[in-house]
């Protein structure tokens, strides 16, 4: 069937009406649909009700010209091509209506030439080059808001489950806990599941974008592969199997590939091998093929991860490896996941210079093959696999034999208490600031007292000033103290990025105890031999600097123990705590959510306040019509109240409370100033955050 081309023909001549639509008529190919209006008007309803592909236009109709109905056409964001038709040559013309944005200028006298198909094909090509050109420009748009979602995402994903990882594993390593070993486990293999599917997502998302990077390195492959099979024997023991390491072939004693990549392919395969099988075994099988079929590389190295698990079906293979196929949905099983582990693992190999394939018979198992391109291995040593001796690596027990002293920065009082945790296992003395500034003024005042750091741990994301900035002024300052970027983030990048910044190394969030014992032991002097071990046998007499930012110590037991009996009856009337003493304050606490009100209750009345509480912000009116009020903590998300129209009011009838907002967003700086209100804090507060708000101790 051949093309057919719709053209609006805007034109006030019947008789030139004519002419174009007999002329039309007799082209063979393309076919010509003609649609004849006589004024712009009716261009407009007929371009609002079908679609075109061309507008042909006469440059006068009646009082109006072609420019004026280009412009018309315009504004009413309609973008198809537009040859213009004219009686007679004129280039004065031919440039206003082409600067006008025209696609092309004709006489009519050349409609009946080989000119006017020329024009009419030359307009449909440029046509499609714009269609193109804009379907580009909305899919790079609409990747760069997926790209910065997901990173916004990937940050704040990231930042609480570093507390829930790392407060887990110091649970689990205080030997007061083994009561609750189980429970705690079950709530780290969860945090970790977590942490496992958004680093899926965020792989799926760059590779998806073109944006994944590969860190080439040498590798020693007997011990790489002695490396897997130490992490993944256990989880094949639990279950009663057997994971064998074998080799068909000598193999290069080094090879040139990512081996965070390799091995996050070899982790995925053989996890899933041991997901889906219930008795009999696992065999990762590595053999060189100096000869490979359809391919240019001299060399590829060849990885099978077979199994005697359930096995598929022949017909369920063909999108095992599209994203969002779950394995276990093909084969009928309840084992969760987002589907994405083999898509990724393609991609990777792809990357790796290789492919991937798989054969599986229902019932008897199946079999993942994969190659990946070693590098140039013509002078390695071709040698028998030998898997090293593997070494039970518990994570309360690392070696750690350095001392010095380390200065943490970062916003969040958690993340901050959680890295002086693990860096406290070891000599080194602590201090910490909460932000750039902090942190700057704890560098110069140690060097002023002949005490200099001798690493600074600096968060990126911080509010007053983030830790690129930080770092300049430290440098600027003429101090070369090392300094370790710590980020949340994971972008294409990042680590060359903070390097050239001036950063000297880069630990990723949630941070992983090992690779930060490397790079303490990296650039800490040596002390006294010590381990990574359990935290209570080591934080109790240690050292930190009170002149710089110190950081308070966690509640004790018996703290914790008051802040519940104050918090059992804090529910909607006023608490009390030393009411008559100089810094007792008279609180209104408006929050909607009752386990969010209560904390605050328990924090507030600890710290010697008075505390009146509300749920919504007609109660919270009504309350302070009838009462005198100090200062007012309120949230702005409200089942009732608009929070800034709330807080305005609330300033009307108190005007000489002091008005903190404390919330999940961040507040509006131009909202606050217009309104008068006098600080924000963003959740989840602490009871130090309350303090330096409203006093109190």
């Amino acid at each position: 069937m051949s093309e057919v081309i719709k053209i609006l023909l805007v034109e006030d001549d019947e008789d030139d009406y004519f002419l174009t639509s007999d002329y039309l008529e007799q082209c063979e190919s393309p076919k010509f649909e003609l649609t004849w209006v006589t004024n712009s008007l009716d261009a407009i309803e007929a371009l609002k009700t079908e679609n075109f592909d061309l507008c042909l236009l006469d440059y006068l109709l009646g009082a109006e010209n072609a420019i004026d109905v280009l412009g018309v056409l315009k504004s009413n964001q309609f973008s198809l091509p537009v040859v213009i038709l004219t009686g007679q040559s004129d280039v004065t013309v031919d440039e206003m209506v082409m600067r006008a944005g025209a696609a092309d200028y004709l006489q009519k006298s050349e409609i009946e030439t080989p000119r006017f198909m020329r024009t009419i094909r030359y307009a449909m090509v440029r046509r499609d080059i714009e269609n193109e050109r804009l379907e580009r420009n909305k899919v790079e748009q609409k990747n760069k808001a997926k790209d910065k979602f997901l990173a916004h995402l990937g940050h704040e994903l990231r930042t609480p489950l570093t507390s829930i990882l790392g407060y887990t594993e110091l649970l689990i390593d205080d030997s007061r806990n083994s009561p609750f070993q189980q429970e705690l486990s079950i709530i780290h293999s969860n945090g970790k599941h977590l942490l496992s599917l958004l680093n899926d997502l965020l792989d799926m998302s760059r590779i998806m974008a073109e944006k994944l990077e590969l860190n080439i390195k040498d590798v020693n492959l007997s011990a790489f592969l002695t490396d897997i099979h130490s992490l993944m024997r256990l989880n094949a023991k639990d279950k009663g199997l057997s994971l064998n390491v074998v080799s068909n072939t000598k193999i290069p004693e080094f090879i040139q590939t990512d081996p965070t990549r390799l091995r996050q392919v070899l982790l995925n395969l053989i996890s899933n091998a041991v997901k889906f099988t219930d008795k009999g075994s696992i065999t990762l099988t590595i053999a060189l093929d100096d000869n490979p079929i359809d391919s240019e590389k001299s060399h590829l190295l060849r990885f099978s991860v077979d199994d005697t698990g359930i096995g598929m079906p022949p017909d369920k293979l063909i999108n095992i490896f599209q994203p969002f196929e779950q394995i276990e949905d093909v084969m009928r099983a309840n084992h969760g996941g987002a589907g994405l582990g083999l898509a990724i693992c393609k991609e990777l190999v792809t990357k790796l210079g290789g492919d991937i394939d798989v054969s599986s018979r229902l019932g008897e198992g199946s079999t993942f093959t994969f190659d990946i391109d070693p590098g140039d291995i013509s002078k390695q040593p071709l040698v028998d696999l030998e898997l090293g001796q593997i070494q039970t690596v518990e994570a309360s027990s690392i070696d750690l034999n350095v001392t010095g002293r380390v200065l943490i920065v970062d916003d969040l009082r958690e993340i901050r208490r959680l890295t002086g945790h693990l860096v406290s296992q070891s000599q080194a003395d602590i201090s910490y600031a909460e932000n750039g500034v902090k942190a700057l003024e704890a560098v110069l005042q140690a060097d002023e007292h002949n005490q200099p750091f001798d690493l600074v741990l600096m968060d990126i994301h911080m509010p007053v000033m983030n830790g690129i900035e930080a770092l300049h002024a430290i440098r600027r300052h003429g101090k070369d103290i090392p300094v370790i970027a710590v980020t949340a983030a994971s972008r294409k990048g990042l680590r060359e990025s903070l390097i050239r910044e001036g950063f000297n190394d880069v630990i990723g969030k949630p941070i992983d105890r090992f690779a930060l014992a490397q790079l303490l032991s990296q650039y800490l002097p040596p002390g006294d031999h010590v381990t990574f071990t359990n935290v209570e046998a080591q934080v109790a007499d240690m050292p930190i600097q009170k002149p710089y930012a110190p950081e308070e110590n966690m509640p004790s037991n018996e703290e914790f123990e008051s802040y519940m009996s104050t918090a059992s009856s804090a529910k909607n009337t006023p608490q009390h705590n030393n009411e008559d003493s100089p810094g007792s304050k008279r609180i209104l606490v408006i929050e909607d959510d009752e386990d969010a009100a209560e904390l605050l209750q328990l924090f507030l009345t600890h710290l010697g306040h008075e505390v009146t509480t509300e749920y919504c912000g007609a109660d919270a009116l009504s309350t302070a019509q009838n009462a005198d009020f100090d200062h007012v903590l309120m949230d702005l998300t409200l089942p009732d109240y608009n929070g800034y129209d709330l807080a305005g009011e609330l300033k009307e009838e108190l005007p000489d409370a002091l008005l903190t907002i404390v919330s999940g967003h961040e507040a509006e700086q131009e909202a606050m100033d217009a309104i008068g209100i006098d600080s924000a804090l963003l959740k989840p507060v602490s009871k130090d955050d309350l303090a330096s708000v409203v006093g109190g101790s």
